[in-house]
């Protein structure tokens, strides 16, 4: 046995406008502002449709998301990181690596640990 479907009838005046603003680029990506009432956005958008970068204007300030397989911030001077805290998670891998001099500075406790063997090697290894 079927049953009919209540009908709802729609007034133009009840559905909001869409407030988007789109740029298509020749590469099939898109540029798209959105001005909503609680935060305004301007996304990249690839052809496919996933959001490469995204610029949000929020009350607490800006957030800046970038996704891709590979990012790079390349300086020719100084590269500097600020903030309250600052964590960096590698899924298989993470290396640091310095042509100079390499220093880890904390005022307060550090701790090291490995669910594995620690190697320190060394011409002269100082402790304390």
């Amino acid at each position: 046995m079927s049953k009919k479907a209540k009908v709802i009838n729609i007034k133009s005046s009840d559905i909001s406008q869409d407030t988007k603003k789109r740029m298509l680029l020749d590469s099939g990506r898109q540029i798209i502002v959105d001005p909503s009432e609680k935060e305004e956005v301007i996304q990249i958008v690839e052809a496919k449709g996933e959001i490469a970068m995204s610029f949000r204007m929020t009350d607490a300030g800006p957030v800046v998301t970038v996704r891709g397989a590979h990012l790079e911030l390349k300086s020719t001077e100084t590269i500097t990181l600020e903030a309250k805290k600052i964590k960096i998670r590698a899924k298989e891998e993470a290396v640091v690596e310095s042509k100079g001099s390499l220093e880890i500075d904390s005022a307060k406790k550090m701790d090291i640990h490995s669910d594995d063997e620690i190697r320190v090697d060394g011409k002269m290894i100082h402790l304390n």
